[in-house]
């Protein structure tokens, strides 16, 4: 029953990322900087950062319980699904009106989940055990 529940909320997250690729967001996140001129971080890259990071710290949670998303390789199939999403998101973006595809806005998908793997295997160093690594 748990498992179910952890399953279904993954999947309706992973959902309600794919999308929101296709609504257009217009307003202030993409205004707002961060930092001196010569390095500008936009608010929305830092929200990129932390939607994938959240995913992966939702995937560490539910090892931590012994759920997992799937039975067999469970790490190596988030990871795919993850950088799958990080990258669709951004490219289907080409074909979106009102949508525009960033390469900042990849590398920040990506820097997220990179950042998360790296909690994981911080994790797993300490002796949690990641079904599938």
């Amino acid at each position: 029953m748990l498992t179910k529940a952890y399953r279904s909320i993954f999947w309706t997250g992973y959902l309600a990322v794919l999308v929101t690729t296709f609504i257009p967001i217009a307003g202030s996140l993409n205004e707002i900087n961060i930092g001196p001129e010569s390095f500008q971080i936009r608010l929305d890259h830092l929200l990129h950062i932390a939607v994938y990071f959240f995913i992966c710290m939702y995937f560490l949670a539910g090892t931590k319980m012994k759920i997992y998303l799937f039975d067999n390789s469970p790490f190596k199939k988030f990871i795919f699904l993850i950088i799958f999403l990080a990258i669709i998101t951004e490219m289907v973006q080409l074909w979106v009106p009102d949508r525009a595809f960033n390469i900042f806005d990849l590398l920040s998908n990506v820097t997220g989940v990179i950042a998360g793997m790296g909690v994981i295997r911080g994790a797993q160093s300490k002796g949690y055990r990641v079904q599938g690594t």
